[in-house]
């Protein structure tokens, strides 16, 4: 017994060469962190400008027949990688994942693929690789102070990418590519592998005073940093600096959420930046990185920004799909800076907020489409109202935003004739409306009564006596939904996360079909899907081309199972055949948040009708939406005033 017992205490003292090792490492050196897991720990320094940048951390993983290596470095240390990969196995490297788009993470993409490799990146990542890479590249490579090594090689961007996750296993090795979110850029992919809970960060978490925020998002980035925490972790190995545990998460989430604290109540008390540096304390942030927080003026510089709305929201575009469109900038001949801007009576604090952007702009408060009217002759631009008369009235009028989405109402001759750039909230109330629309549907399969004051006793026995309290579950059905703009994608996903098969029709052929639609159709098409359906959605905006596009035809070609839902324009509907529909029993039911008219009269026969639930045109209302309504307002007033193409520019001619 006293033999086994030595035998085992034998094999405890004995570390083997992968063990937890947080000792210090010398710039260059690999360490085998995991059986088959190696670490190149790069050289870099923020205070000694005498050690020179090696470019990013590198990690790769030893498959039974391939490697895969995270982050594809500078183009001289991809060399330098590569020829440490070998030294560690013989078998080649198949798989590179750039991190994000930065030089010192995606510039050496070439040589892994002269190597036999193929480059993987998030979706964001390679389009901004595509979009903004050559010029960023060519850059990079210029000049005396320009990296030789960039200038005698080529852009090379990803073969494959992904959304939200991409997984590669060999039964002996495992390695987990997923997306969390805005951190460093809008692309930071980060690598987990379950088997030795490590954790391959590039910079959405680094060691160090190595934090740029010029791409960055720092709300989301704290979000983002959570989620991490979310892993189970042993070990980070950071896009720069020292490897660590897990505690590095939290090191990383305290300095940006302290930086936003302090930006945030220097505004508060009105300071400018340079008296929000002065004030500046972080004395732990010094023992962590060796800089005190007033030596990174530009992280500092970059979240006064955000917070007072002089960088674009991010979460406008990567969560809502929110995009710039043709309007006039600066680059156009004969544009001149606005001067005067007509918008909607605000409080002082909103009013202070636009001055911060635009303080060479008069911004002129109103109360009513009329008051609008009277101060847009001398005006550039009008927010939040948009009439006929306005256009009459505006002289120099360049620009109108109207405060809701759908514009059928609002696309009269004179505003489609004109030469006034029109801007709508588009994608604005996509989560909202896309909750409302879920409710609608769930109101039915749930067997949900929303009348109140009912005796419950009574309602509850006949239920059961009718049957109605057995309820229709949404997994594994099929939803129809007709658009797929911004309202239509997020309704997509709520029906795709229920389990549900979602069929989108679009005449949009430029949009790609997302991971969460099984299937993208022309309009061509509906008649074809409708009787695949066991709930159709609209969300489509009101055109002439699609007045009254649902009636009995379409009804009649629905299952009777199915249910019918209308969130978008009550104009879409032939009211009187869907009512026909719903009392002769052709469909299940029906969900309406629109109607026409609006408001509904009180002797309409939709109040009486059948299988109906109605809600008065309340999807567009939420304190989401209004705080995104406001932040796309300044972001639009931001870019009009620096002369940037717009947001959400509606096509007049098409009506949306």
């Amino acid at each position: 017994m006293s033999r086994v017992l030595v035998a085992i205490a034998l094999v405890l003292f004995v570390s083997p060469a992968w063990a937890q090792d947080f000792s210090p490492m010398k710039f260059n050196d690999v360490r085998e962190v995991a059986p088959g897991v190696f670490f190149r720990y790069s050289s870099i320094s923020a205070t000694d400008k005498s050690i020179p940048f090696g470019g990013s951390n590198n990690i790769w993983i030893v498959f039974e027949d391939f490697v895969v290596v995270y982050d594809a470095n500078f183009p001289k240390e991809a060399g330098d990688v590569l020829e440490a990969v070998k030294k560690t196995t013989n078998k080649p490297v198949r798989y590179v994942l750039d991190s994000h788009h930065h030089g010192d993470h995606a510039y050496g993409n070439a040589v892994w693929v002269k190597a036999g490799a193929q480059i993987v990146a998030q979706s964001n990542c390679a389009r901004l690789l595509r979009i903004n890479g050559p010029a960023e590249f060519k850059k990079e490579g210029e000049g005396p102070t320009g990296r030789k090594d960039v200038a005698s090689s080529k852009l090379k961007v990803p073969d494959i990418s992904f959304d939200d996750k991409l997984v590669i296993d060999d039964g002996k090795q495992r390695v987990e590519f997923h997306f969390l979110g805005h951190a460093h850029t809008a692309g930071d992919a980060v690598a987990y592998l379950p088997k030795h809970k490590i954790l391959c960060t590039g910079d959405a978490c680094v060691n160090g005073a190595f934090n740029y925020m010029g791409h960055s998002d720092s709300a989301s980035w704290i979000r983002v940093l959570d989620r991490m925490q979310q892993f189970d972790v042993k070990m980070v190995c950071p896009g720069h600096g020292k490897l660590a545990g897990p505690e590095l998460f939290k090191t990383q989430q305290r300095y940006f959420v302290e930086l936003r604290q302090q930006v945030q109540k220097g505004i508060d008390k009105g300071l400018e930046l340079d008296d929000i540096i002065a004030g500046m304390d972080m004395p732990w942030q010094k023992e962590w990185t060796g800089l005190d927080i007033k030596e990174r003026k530009d992280n500092i510089g970059h979240v006064y920004d955000e917070l007072t709305g002089r960088v674009m929201p991010w979460d406008l575009v990567e969560d809502f799909g929110i995009y710039e469109g043709p309007s006039p900038t600066k680059k156009d001949a004969g544009w001149t800076a606005p001067k005067r801007i007509v918008v909607p009576a605000l409080m002082p604090a909103k009013l202070l907020e636009l001055k911060r952007i635009a303080p060479d702009v008069m911004f002129v408060p109103v109360k009513t489409a009329e008051e609008a009217a009277k101060e847009a002759k001398d005006a550039d631009a009008v927010v939040g109202f948009s009439t006929p008369d306005i256009v009459k009235a505006g002289n120099k009028l360049r620009w109108m935003q109207i405060a809701h989405a759908g514009v059928d109402k609002d696309m009269v001759a004179e505003v489609v004739d004109s030469k006034v750039t029109v801007t709508n909230l588009a994608r604005v109330h996509g989560p909202n409306v896309a909750d409302t629309a879920m409710a609608l549907l769930l109101a039915h399969t749930r067997g949900l009564d929303v009348r109140k004051n009912r005796p419950l006793m009574g309602y509850w026995n006949s239920l059961q006596a009718t049957g109605k309290a057995q309820a229709t579950e949404l997994h594994g059905k099929t939803m129809v939904l007709v658009g797929l703009g911004g309202i239509g994608a997020q309704i997509a996903r709520r029906a795709e996360a229920f389990g549900m098969k979602v069929r989108a029709i679009d005449p949009d052929e430029t949009l790609v079909r997302p991971s969460f639609v099984f299937s993208l159709e022309r309009p061509d098409k509906l008649m074809k899907l409708l009787p695949e359906a066991d709930v159709v959605v609209l969300a489509c905006p009101l055109t002439s081309k699609t007045q009254g596009m649902f009636g009995s035809e379409q009804f009649a070609a629905m299952k009777k199972s199915a249910y019918f839902v209308n969130i978008a324009r009550g104009g879409l509907v032939k009211q009187d055949e869907l009512i026909a529909a719903l009392r002769d029993g052709k469909i299940a039911g029906a969900g309406l948040d629109v109607t026409d008219p609006e408001p509904l009269p009180d002797d309409h026969p939709l109040w009486r009708t059948p299988n109906l639930v109605l809600t008065p045109h309340m999807g567009g209302q939420s304190d989401g939406a209004r705080d995104r309504m406001w932040r796309l307002y300044r972001e639009n007033i931001r870019r009009f005033v620096a002369g940037e193409p717009l947001l959400c520019v509606v096509d007049k001619k098409r009506g949306y």
